[in-house]
């Protein structure tokens, strides 16, 4: 749903109530003034997006010509489909503002969304007056994920709404592929029904499909349906298959074919309300969600959830029940075209991720400034309040061009689920409009942020943000308090570390539990832990701001000097450590205790009157409540080796930032730090093959190292060319357990491994430098009595290899 103000920028729907503005059908000769505007070129919108933009997202497709225009996209990614698992397909919205007939495009990446070709290209099936349609809308791919029907695992079906622009018709039409998307063969008109409200044969559409496999094993397309006016304005409605869509439980007109028959999930006893926009996630429980959004008279389309425990017959108490609004702890919700999904990672029930066009105050419904940037996240199977967290990039809106900005955009997770891919529709671009994409964490720890690739999945709020070789720099400071914020408003108990360098002014640090933020000063819920020229400071931020203790930094820190800071925030305990990085003084340390603590909250870094710049940054979860000063034990930033004891190999550190290298590259040539008592902690750090057909990586829970390939007892987590990997050694090699990575590691390029280990679990995180899909996983070693406890180091087989930005913190 777009207000008034949108509709004129985008030119591109119609108007369908007398109080509501729904994203339908677009009107040709608004589209035609669209046109007639000067192609708006990328210097020009480089400077468009809001002080608080992230990253801009790169180009699924970017459009040709102004008059083409686009919206609406949904992308998988196969994983059923044999030697083409991982391909990524994506299809969207995709008109033209001439009369001429749409061409609904299917894009391919074969390397994970780096770079994208067209595998196909469909034109209206039907035939007859209006046909060729010039209008296609709401387009959605499914992969079966087994057999259905006479259909192996693997089939694609494509739906979409032929719905021309004279506004008389609505019609699902279906397509299926054999060969990974390759070709399509129409098949069959699903459903039909008329226009928009107003058009000649108006109130009587059908919009916006989605399929999924529900828990009775049946194919089900779930729909907004407008064939029930005027009892009801619009329902939320399914029809299901038995045989993979060959025949559905609804004939095209809605009357029953067979039972359940078309089943209304959503309808409002308000005549006004409009519940619509339906997409599905399924729970490890096998109970599923159903998100939508609910348009009418004094409503701003919020996103709502209800719940099936049936599989997905029933919805909550019935059709009557519209369900929960979706609201944050911090006062948000979101409104129009919600899109939901689940992932495996943020907590034991998983995580719920739920986007959308627009988000508000719940207390004002003015936009916030987050707006159409938000992820929202429940660990608690949708119940109670969501979190947020920022979506990988910002799409931006420029009126006039006809590119429908963050309308109804998708979400693809991770394989590991642990990071979440959004595309849209974005006026960027050579062009002016194309369908962005980007892929960031999905609010779950740990969190890497290494500003290699950009600024992905923070916001920002004042000030002016770059980055540059994996530094993020604020460059216009004042006395505004610039921060920016990455990570979830539900994260509670964790341990950030990173370095902060105040390049001018007075101080800079790190934020943590941060909430309900904006522009200005003080103006969030949440502590900022600030390095000054004499000090390291802990206050707590709420509108105004409190300081709660510091400690005096040992000879002072110079201007342009990196600073190492650790925050653990457990409970309501703040432990603060820093030390100059490259540094083997002992590091100063604070501890403080906030009664009636903010309990959770986001991670971000801010600058106040001064400008600064970060690097660096991981997160992870849990940590201590002591004073007891947390180990940092990588100098290379001074060329020192100090405190590091080799085991074969040629090692040397150089650089800056500093890196440790192997010149040499034996088979398990390994170099330790640290403590042999050490139990529980995480370790970070980035790596580099000089040669991928070998491997190399970080140790922990070393015992009696010594020169040789397998020679000590402990853990290994590795990284080649295809896989991150765990490893026990015990002067033998065990392997425990892998992961392939989303995209080959090539020669010399920087992958961040990051490995927690407590009791006998060891988690590990892998992320290129340069950003994207992270891999993961948890291994529980029912064998660890022998390694319980131990050193860390780094350690590369049959490869040269370079570690930077090393650093261990216990928890």
């Amino acid at each position: 749903m777009l207000d008034k103000s949108e509709r004129i920028a985008q030119g591109s729907r119609r108007l369908k109530m007398a109080s509501q503005i729904q994203e339908r059908s677009r009107t040709l000769a608004i589209l035609a003034v669209a046109a007639s505007v000067a192609l708006v070129t990328a210097a020009a919108l480089t400077a468009a997006p809001p002080a608080n933009a992230n990253d801009l997202g790169s180009s699924v497709y970017t459009r040709t010509s102004s008059t083409e225009s686009m919206a609406y996209d949904r992308t998988i990614r196969l994983e059923h489909s044999g030697t083409a698992n991982g391909t990524l397909l994506s299809t969207f919205e995709h008109w033209n503002t001439t009369t001429s007939p749409a061409a609904l495009l299917i894009r391919k990446s074969a390397d994970n969304g780096s770079t994208w070709s067209t595998a196909a290209s469909l034109t209206d099936p039907l035939t007859g007056t209006d046909h060729p349609s010039n209008q296609i809308y709401q387009p959605f791919l499914f992969e079966f994920p087994t057999s259905l029907g006479s259909y192996p695992a693997g089939s694609l079906i494509l739906i979409a709404n032929i719905a021309p622009s004279t506004d008389v018709q609505t019609n699902f039409v279906m397509w299926r592929s054999s060969d990974h998307g390759s070709t399509w063969t129409y098949q069959q008109t699903l459903q039909t029904g008329g226009g928009s409200t107003g058009a000649p044969n108006g109130g009587s559409g059908v919009w916006e499909p989605f399929v999924m496999v529900n828990g009775s094993g049946q194919l089900a397309m779930f729909f907004s349906d407008e064939r029930k006016e005027p009892t009801y304005a619009q329902v939320v409605a399914h029809t299901v298959s038995n045989d993979g869509g060959d025949t559905w439980s609804a004939k095209p007109d809605g009357s029953t074919n067979f039972s359940p028959g078309l089943v209304v999930d959503v309808a409002s006893t308000s005549s006004t309300d409009r519940p619509g926009m339906p997409t599905v996630a399924t729970l490890p429980s096998g109970n599923e969600v159903l998100a939508y959004e609910i348009c009418g008279t004094g409503r701003n389309c919020e996103a709502h959830t209800k719940t099936s425990s049936d599989g997905g017959s029933t919805w909550g108490t019935g059709a009557s029940d519209l369900g929960t609004e979706a609201v944050t702890g911090d006062g948000r919700y979101l409104g129009s075209s919600p899109f939901i999904v689940w992932s495996p990672a943020g907590g034991p029930d998983g995580e719920l991720l739920l986007t959308g066009m627009r988000t508000r105050y719940l207390a004002t419904n003015a936009f916030t400034q987050e707006d159409r940037q938000a992820i929202f996240v429940n660990t608690d199977n949708g119940t109670g309040n969501w979190s947020w967290t920022p979506a990988p990039f910002q799409p931006i809106l420029v009126s006039g061009i006809g590119c429908a900005a963050s309308y109804s955009p998708d979400l693809l997770l991770g394989r590991s689920g642990t990071s979440v891919r959004y595309t849209t529709a974005t006026a960027v671009g050579s062009t002016g409009c194309m369908e962005g994409t980007g892929e960031a964490n999905a609010g779950v720890l740990p969190y890497v942020s290494t500003f290699d690739g950009g600024q992905a999945g923070w916001i920002n709020y004042g000030g002016c943000w770059s980055t540059s070789s994996g530094v993020l720099s604020e460059s216009c400071g004042g006395s505004n308090g610039n921060k920016s914020l990455a990570g979830s408003t539900g994260w509670s108990d964790y341990t950030l570390a990173g370095d902060v360098r105040l390049d001018s002014g007075t101080q800079a640090g790190f934020i943590v539990r941060a909430s309900d933020p904006s522009v200005g000063a003080d103006t969030y819920n949440g502590y900022y832990v600030a390095v000054t020229a004499t000090q390291l400071v802990l206050g707590k931020e709420n509108g105004s701001w409190t300081a709660l203790a510091n400690a005096t930094i040992p000879g002072g820190l110079s201007g342009g000097t990196w600073y190492h800071v650790t925050v653990q925030a457990i409970g309501c305990t703040f432990t603060v450590s820093g030390v100059p990085s490259g540094s083997t003084a002992t590091p100063i340390s604070l501890t403080y205790t906030d009664t009636g603590c903010f309990t959770s909250g986001s991670i971000g870094v801010r600058d106040q009157s001064s400008t600064a710049s970060w690097r660096n940054i991981v997160v992870t979860a849990g940590g201590l409540t002591t004073s007891t000063p947390t180990p940092y034990l990588a100098p290379f930033d001074s060329g020192s080796t100090s405190g590091w004891t080799p085991y074969g190999g040629t090692w040397a550190a150089s650089g800056s930032p500093g890196a440790y290298s192997d010149s040499i590259g034996g088979a398990g040539d390994k170099s330790v730090t640290g403590s042999s008592s050490w139990t529980n902690y995480a370790v970070a750090g980035d790596v580099s093959l000089g040669n991928v057909t070998g491997n190399a990586g970080l140790l922990v829970r070393v015992t009696s190292p010594a020169v040789g390939v397998d020679s000590l007892n402990g853990y290994f987590i590795g990284v080649n060319q295809s896989s991150i990997f765990l490893g026990r050694e015990t002067n033998s090699w065990t392997m425990l357990q892998s992961t392939s990575l989303p995209v080959p590691l090539a020669n010399n390029t920087w992958y961040r491994l990051v490995a927690q280990v407590s009791g006998c679990t060891v988690s590990v995180t892998g992320v290129p430098s340069t950003g994207g899909e992270s891999a993961h996983f948890s291994y529980t070693d029912t064998g660890c009595t022998t390694t319980g406890a131990g050193a860390i180091g780094v350690r590369t087989y049959n490869t040269t290899a370079q570690w930077r930005f090393f650093q261990a913190v216990q928890n």
